[in-house]
């Protein structure tokens, strides 16, 4: 049996690398926002937090209109709504994936340009034995229950979802 890893720390979360990239196009948004061709001289338009959080939404939604792999969006789901998700025991079909310190359950999900995203959940599987023949983007079934976590980014940390496996199964896909 391979020996578990408690759980990743550095596991590419959704929903914090989707907002960064939209901060960053807003970024660029708004300073183009107050260019008027007729004077062919940009203004730059300084936007509210309300009004960039506002953006982030759209784009975000944007985003999310164009996935169609239920358990991608069952991940962006238990991100979005993480309360609701506590304490309840869910069955996911996702890839294995295996950092340097720890594991991470989802998926790598290829949008029509050719760009990719993770969408994932740090996983624990401290309370079984992790297949052997079990390997990194492996399709599984697992099964466990949603907790939660505290996951550090550069300058700040967030609560996060978290899955403590109770099953495992590798699984054709």
């Amino acid at each position: 049996m391979k020996k578990t890893k408690l759980f990743n720390k550095k596991a590419i979360i959704v929903i914090p690398i989707v907002l960064a990239l939209i901060l960053g196009s807003a970024g660029t948004i708004g300073l183009l926002g107050g260019f008027n061709p007729a004077e062919n001289n940009p203004q730059p338009s300084e936007l509210s937090e309300e009004e960039i959080a506002k953006l982030i939404a759209e784009q975000f939604e944007e985003l999310k209109s164009s996935i169609d792999d239920e358990a991608v969006l069952s991940i962006i789901d238990i991100h979005e709504n993480l309360d609701d998700y506590i304490d309840t025991t869910q069955t996911l079909e996702t890839q294995f994936f295996e950092f340097e310190d720890g594991y991470s359950i989802g998926i790598e999900y290829f949008f029509d340009g050719g760009d990719s995203l993770l969408f994932d959940i740090p996983a624990d599987f401290s309370n079984i034995e992790l297949p052997e023949t079990v390997r990194e983007f492996d399709w599984i079934k697992v099964t466990g229950k949603i907790g939660t976590t505290e996951e550090a980014d550069n300058d700040h940390t967030h609560t996060a979802p978290i899955i403590y496996v109770t099953s495992i199964e590798k699984i054709d896909k």
